[in-house]
């Protein structure tokens, strides 16, 4: 559990990271029915109507887990894992000619428990973070 909830944390931002479709068309397949996060409860419509206001917001986008700090936690009889690490980041919107770079802490909770693997929360909090007009 412990290497698949890894392959899953980096997978998670590889997809993040891509298209724009990707980013969305994934939450039926990544995500329980019901999902903590950042704090609030959402069902799988309400969070990919705010993965698209995310997009829309930054179109452009590069999350990556800083080498060497992913943990990984496991909870074996109940079938769930949690990683924890230090994302850096980049995200801009052309149009606006807008960016931000910067740091975060990241925690997503996995579970096991069903045939497939289902994110059950994602949080975290922001180190640093630097706003910007592309040149």
């Amino acid at each position: 559990m412990q290497e698949r909830t890894a392959y899953i944390a980096e997978r998670y931002l590889q997809i993040w990271s891509s298209g724009n479709a990707a980013a969305v068309t994934g939450v039926p397949y990544m995500y329980g029915p019901t999902v903590q996060f950042y704090g609030r409860v959402y069902s799988q419509d309400q969070l990919i109507d705010e993965k698209r206001r995310a997009i829309r917001q930054w179109p452009v986008r590069r999350y990556v887990h800083r080498p060497g700090t992913m943990r990984i936690t496991c909870n074996v009889p109940q079938r769930k894992c949690a990683a924890r690490s230090i994302i850096d980041f980049s995200v801009s919107n052309p149009a606006r000619q807008t960016g931000k770079t910067g740091s975060a802490r990241f925690d997503l909770g996995i579970s096991f428990a069903e045939r497939q693997p289902r994110i059950l929360y994602e949080g975290g909090s922001l180190n640093s973070r630097r706003v910007g007009q592309l040149n």
